[in-house]
């Protein structure tokens, strides 16, 4: 089969092109053909690239700015499909590639995967745009999709509640990460805190940042490191910083990957994510499979899981609950411990890549 993921394939869109870093690399070790066709947009970087797998880029017009991945060679591609796509998966909603797909009826040959953005946050400043694309056509393609992909439990209910009712052609596969090999006796020296994510709004940046402000006057040394690309929110960590005088306590690191990213990790001795919406997150896999106790809001897909499997902290969407939450595992090195073993064992035991991976291929290849 040919599959085409579509997608804006750049580290700045965080978990999505994870995602389909581990579905394009599966797909073609596998025996497929797989094309990834990527709008990199000006002062991103593309994701790492796979043997074995085409790219297109397409270049962002005047309307990419209003209508996400708006692109007339998109538009070309998809209609004379000359390189025979089989599989056409759509990543995201409230862009241009649904509409398209709509607009050429293809709505038999399309996957979507919601990657979170049914969350009724989404909604929050965006009411005419989301109400155009919602009664347009995108409720609409979605039901007629030959499958819409959600993450967990919570997202089925949010495209359930979008769509006015649950439709078969849904189905629940989670996100998957690699486990690697670590040292698992590595003492770690320091109170460090790490966030590690988009600064957006919907992160919670405005919640966690006070928060912390409440962590240090309980213990004073520690130090919270906020690392990723802006999204807009780098104004403020930066103006409440210097507004609270906590330059040696809240520190900016900026975008990592590869070997930064890891020891961000492994130096970190809580991982917080207090975000208003959040789908099945890489960033939180990531900081569990290299036994980082979590601190994350009900908002997050994994927050079941987590609780269930007392791998960290499921907090409210409040600054006492994120700070109770830090202070009680800096404090308690036994509840650390346990949280950082049953994290790094929920995710070998049900988030593994190629498991993960190997269960969205035989779905789609049972509906295909």
């Amino acid at each position: 089969m040919h599959f085409v993921h579509i997608l804006s394939y750049t580290w700045e869109n965080g978990g999505a092109s994870k995602v389909v870093y581990d579905l394009a690399k599966f797909q073609v070790e596998h025996g497929d053909k797989v094309t990834i066709i990527t709008m990199d947009m000006e002062g991103q970087k593309r994701y790492k690239d796979i043997e074995g797998v085409n790219f297109i880029s397409i270049v962002p017009q005047l309307l990419t700015k209003f209508l996400p991945l708006f692109s007339t060679e998109l538009w070309h591609i998809l209609k004379k499909n000359e390189q025979g796509f089989d599989v056409i998966h759509l990543h995201g909603l409230w862009n241009f590639t649904l509409l398209a797909a709509h607009l050429l009826k293809l709505h038999n040959n399309s996957i979507v995967t919601v990657h979170g953005c049914a969350h009724p946050y989404t909604f929050i400043g965006n009411r005419i745009k989301r109400g155009l694309f919602t009664y347009s056509f995108q409720k609409n393609f979605l039901k007629k999709a030959r499958m819409v992909h959600v993450l967990h439990g919570g997202e089925l209910s949010e495209v359930s509640d979008y769509l006015g009712q649950t439709t078969s052609n849904i189905r629940i596969i989670p996100n998957g990460i690699d486990v690697p090999e670590i040292n698992s006796k590595t003492h770690k020296i320091g109170n460090h805190v790490l966030f590690l994510s988009r600064l957006h709004q919907k992160k919670g940046l405005d919640l966690l940042l006070p928060a912390f402000k409440q962590v240090i006057n309980i213990i004073s040394d520690a130090q919270l490191i906020i690392a990723g690309p802006d999204f807009g929110m780098l104004g403020f960590v930066q103006d409440f910083i210097k507004n609270n005088e906590l330059e040696k306590s809240i520190i900016y690191v900026g975008s990592v990957d590869g070997q930064a990213k890891i020891e961000l990790l492994q130096n970190s001795k809580v991982f917080a994510l207090p975000s208003y919406s959040e789908g099945f997150s890489i960033a939180v896999l990531e900081a569990l499979v290299y036994q980082l106790p979590v601190v994350v809001s009900t908002e997050t897909g994994l927050s079941n899981e987590i609780k269930e499997n007392e791998a960290g902290e499921v907090i409210e969407l409040n600054s006492n609950s994120i700070s109770n939450a830090i202070v009680e595992i800096l404090q308690n090195q036994h509840l650390a411990d346990k949280m950082a073993f049953n994290g790094r064992k929920l995710v070998e035991e049900r988030f593994e890549t190629s498991k993960v991976c190997g269960q969205f291929d035989s779905v789609v290849k049972q509906l295909f």
